[in-house]
């Protein structure tokens, strides 16, 4: 089971919009809590069941925007990430580095780059949509190569709904 309610205590404050903005793509798309996400890519048969609080109206105004689908494909990817990838923290990457992340190790009191983290998100879309989304991001996440670590690109779309994992 992935919660989309469980992002506010990990993450509070952003935690809470991430959610918000998860839910607001699922039930765009006529899905209600509980339905099964479709796992791909480096992690196929890996299914999860997605579970959030429904949303209420008076928030959606506030999405009518195309980043609540990024911001919806980011919710799911840190939980696919927390589940998928073997480091348990996550941190904010800083622009220009080709990726939205860094996964690590924060045991040490100090944060562990160990490996990256590249999102994006489809509301609606083809496999074939969906795979040319996963080949752009890989070769987006080259701008930070040089770090030689890991780069995970999740492709989250929500219609179906499907997360690709890909593993550079």
């Amino acid at each position: 089971m992935l919660d989309l309610n469980d992002l506010p205590r990990d993450y509070p404050g952003i935690g809470a919009a991430m959610a918000q903005a998860g839910a607001i793509c699922l039930e765009s798309q006529n899905h209600a809590p509980g339905v099964a996400l479709t796992v791909r890519g480096n992690a196929a048969g890996n299914n999860y069941r997605l579970s959030w609080t429904p949303t209420a109206s008076a928030g959606i105004a506030l999405w009518q925007c195309n980043q609540v689908t990024e911001w919806g494909a980011t919710a799911v990817a840190i939980l696919l990430a927390k589940n998928e990838a073997p480091y348990p923290a996550i941190e904010a990457a800083t622009l220009g580095t080709g990726i939205d992340f860094w996964l690590g190790d924060d045991s040490n009191l100090d944060f562990q780059r160990d490996a990256r983290l590249e999102i994006s998100g489809i509301r609606s879309g083809s496999d074939a949509e969906i795979a040319r989304r996963v080949r752009e991001k890989l070769v987006q996440t080259n701008q930070s190569d040089h770090s030689q670590t890991a780069a995970y690109v999740i492709v989250v779309e929500f219609s179906r709904p499907v997360a690709e994992i890909r593993i550079k």
